[in-house]
């Protein structure tokens, strides 16, 4: 499963964890981010619509912890990192911004028609 908004992460992370516990949590709580465990793979920061056209969007990867930005090579990355390289990919994080379909479809390991 995957969360996919055009929300930047401080936006999403208070907005999901308000969801999640159903209320407004303390600062220690907040941080644990317990409501990733929903997803495979969060997306913040999508672009929508232009995520699901622009295959030359940058993905950045998301520290949860202070919501910085890390570089990513996406697609290129992912293929490099050989046999499982998608699950290998997502250990190193699952939150990502920016990017574009083809990344989510090749995190997920899925196939996609056009």
């Amino acid at each position: 499963t995957f969360l996919l908004t055009n929300s930047n992460w401080e936006y999403t992370s208070v907005a999901m964890n308000f969801l999640y516990h159903g209320r407004k949590v303390d600062e220690e709580t907040m941080k644990k981010n317990e409501w990733m465990d929903l997803f495979d793979v969060v997306v913040v920061g999508s672009c929508k619509p232009a995520y699901l056209l622009d295959k030359y969007l940058s993905l950045f990867r998301v520290r949860p912890e202070d919501g910085s930005l890390l570089n990513t090579d996406g697609l290129f990355e992912i293929e490099a990192l050989g046999e499982n390289g998608a699950q290998k990919f997502l250990e190193q994080g699952k939150v990502f911004q920016g990017g574009n379909y083809q990344h989510l479809t090749k995190m997920l390991e899925i196939d996609a028609g056009e």
